[in-house]
C-alpha cells in the first residue's frame, strides 16, 4: 500500500488506549507528525479481528474525502500492521464541547461538514455506525469525521452493530438492523446537543436511556421553528417517518426556509389604441 514500514515511525507520545489498539503520536520520513494506530497482539493474533483492522486500513487509504480524517500509509496484516492517520492538533469535538457549548453558526458549521462525510460514506455503500462527538475531530476552521473501524456495508445483513448508548437509534435497542435511517438519527442526537448544549436523552444507566430513546420526545429548543421541527423528524421513533439526513442539512443551510428565486422585473404592458 505504500514504502512506508512499521519501523519507519519514531514514537513520540501515547495519545490513546483502546480495546483494540493504541494510538500514538509518531512523525516520518516524509509525512511529519500522524496519528500511528498500532493493533495490540491479541487482535493480530485473531483472524477476524486481524481482518477487521486490515479493512480498516484498506479504507482509510482509499476513502476521499475534504471532511474525512485522511488515512496516509499503512499495512493491513501481519506482525508489522499499522495505520498512519492525519494528526490533528485540535483535538475532538467533545473536548471543544468540555469547554463550553458552541456558537450556533459554528454548529452549523461542523454539522454540515461531518454530515456531507456522512452521506459520502452512504453514497459509497458504507455506514459509520459510531456518530458521535468523540469521533470528529477539529481541524483548525474545519471539522472530520474519524475513526473507520466502525465502518460497516450497508449490506451487511448481520443484526450486529457497533455505536454508543447515547445515540443509539429505537430500532436498535430492539434488535434491528443498522441503516442510513439510524445513522441519521445518531447525527440527529449529536445535531441537538451541538444546536442546544445538551443531549436530548439522559440516563444513569443502559435501561434508562433505552427507555429514553423508546419512549421519550426529545425536550423543547428554541430553534427557529423550521429547524426545530425538522431535528423532531430526525429524531422520530420510527424510521419510517425519520427524516433523511440530506433533507435535514438542506433545512440547516436554510433555517428560515428555502432561499428564493429573485423575481424578474415584470414588463409593462403595451396598450395598443385603435383610431375608428
Amino acid at each position: 500500500m505504500n514504502s512506508l514500514k512499521r519501523k519507519d515511525f519514531r514514537l513520540l507520545m501515547l495519545l490513546g488506549l483502546g480495546q483494540t489498539a493504541q494510538v500514538y503520536l509518531a512523525e516520518a520520513p516524509g509525512l511529519g507528525k500522524v496519528a500511528l494506530k498500532l493493533p495490540k497482539k491479541e487482535v493480530r493474533q485473531d483472524p477476524r479481528l486481524s481482518e477487521r483492522f486490515a479493512r480498516e486500513v484498506t479504507l482509510a487509504l482509499s476513502l476521499k474525502h475534504p471532511h474525512l480524517v485522511r488515512g496516509l500509509a499503512g499495512v493491513p496484516l501481519g506482525e508489522e500492521a499499522f495505520l498512519a492517520l492525519e494528526y490533528l492538533e485540535g483535538g475532538t469535538l467533545e473536548e471543544r464541547l468540555h469547554r463550553g457549548p458552541l456558537p450556533r453558526e459554528e454548529a452549523v458549521k461542523a454539522l454540515l461538514e461531518v454530515g456531507e462525510a456522512l452521506l459520502y460514506l452512504h453514497e459509497k455503500g458504507f455506514l459509520h455506525q459510531d456518530v458521535k462527538p468523540s469521533n470528529v475531530f477539529v481541524d483548525g476552521e474545519h471539522y472530520k469525521l474519524g475513526d473507520l473501524g466502525t465502518l460497516r456495508p450497508l449490506e451487511d445483513p448481520s443484526p450486529e452493530y457497533a455505536g454508543s448508548p447515547h445515540y443509539l437509534a429505537p430500532e436498535l435497542f430492539l434488535g434491528g438492523r443498522p441503516s442510513p435511517k439510524s445513522e441519521a438519527y445518531a447525527f440527529g442526537v449529536m445535531a441537538y446537543e451541538l444546536l442546544t448544549g445538551r443531549r436530548p436523552f439522559k440516563g444513569e444507566t443502559l435501561e434508562d436511556l433505552r427507555q429514553a430513546h423508546l419512549l421519550l420526545p426529545p425536550p423543547p429548543t428554541n430553534l427557529p421553528p423550521r429547524l426545530d421541527r425538522a431535528l423532531r423528524r430526525l429524531l422520530a421513533k420510527n424510521p419510517a417517518e425519520r427524516l433523511d439526513l440530506r433533507s435535514f442539512l438542506e433545512v440547516l443551510r436554510h433555517p428560515q426556509g428555502p432561499p428564493t428565486e429573485p423575481q424578474e422585473p415584470k414588463k409593462p404592458k403595451r396598450f395598443l389604441f385603435w383610431r375608428k
